[in-house]
């Protein structure tokens, strides 16, 4: 792994935590470094060959109050429609519910670069990234 300053524990809890395409019933659930058929195939009749999850919430993993969350969010949503993404609003929980969810978009099409740029600019300590190989990997960005 790269280097960092986050935590051992952080790095661990983002690791080890399920990121939900989808908020209904036909929701993708994806684990870190596990390739993902459903995911697969979603690539595929996008014809996308690579997406991001991008979180807005709890800047620098700083926990902030609902409202606040709902805020960042918002803005998030703003700035991904504004660029024409394609967006699926989405859902990061952590297995050892030691974090509160937190709301994402899964958006297709974004390049590494542009991934990264962008949880930069909400202020993220990473993203997850997903090539055409549908594994979803952890990028930290601090």
């Amino acid at each position: 792994m790269i280097q960092s300053t986050l935590s051992e524990n952080l790095v661990t809890s983002y690791l080890g935590a399920n990121y939900q395409i989808g908020t209904d019933t036909g929701s993708i659930s994806l684990q870190i470094n596990q390739y993902s058929e459903p995911l697969a195939r979603l690539l595929t009749a996008s014809k996308q060959p690579c997406a991001a999850i991008i979180s807005a919430y709890n800047p620098f993993s700083r926990l902030l109050n609902d409202k606040e969350n709902r805020a960042l969010h918002e803005s998030l949503m703003h700035f991904l429609s504004s660029c024409s993404y394609a967006m699926i609003e989405s859902l990061n929980t952590d297995s050892a519910e030691v974090w509160p969810a937190e709301k994402s978009f899964f958006v297709l099409g974004l390049d590494l670069n542009t991934s990264k740029s962008l949880g930069q600019r909400f202020n993220q300590n990473a993203i997850v990234w997903i090539d055409n190989d549908a594994i979803p990997r952890l990028i930290l960005l601090r």
